[in-house]
């Protein structure tokens, strides 16, 4: 289970001219082998937002999950 910390807007051309929008959501979670907590990063376009239905909020535990690729597919709130 991950804890947000944090969210960004995200609003920019990209390289090939289109429109890129989405949030970078950081969260922390346990370190699985070890003391403490790990910090990361993910970015969600738009699109995946909606599709998860989820706006994230500073506070709230979240499932992070991952594609075959290993880039987030999803933010999920727990519960």
């Amino acid at each position: 289970m991950a804890t947000v910390v944090g969210v960004r807007s995200i609003n920019f051309k990209g390289k090939d001219g289109n429109p890129v929008t989405g949030k970078n959501i950081y969260f922390t979670e346990p370190l699985e082998d070890g003391e403490g907590v790990s910090a990361e990063r993910v970015f969600l376009n738009m699109d995946k937002l909606l599709k998860c239905q989820y706006d994230p909020k500073v506070g709230d535990e979240v499932h992070i999950e991952y594609n075959r690729y290993g880039r987030c597919s999803g933010v999920y709130p727990e519960g």
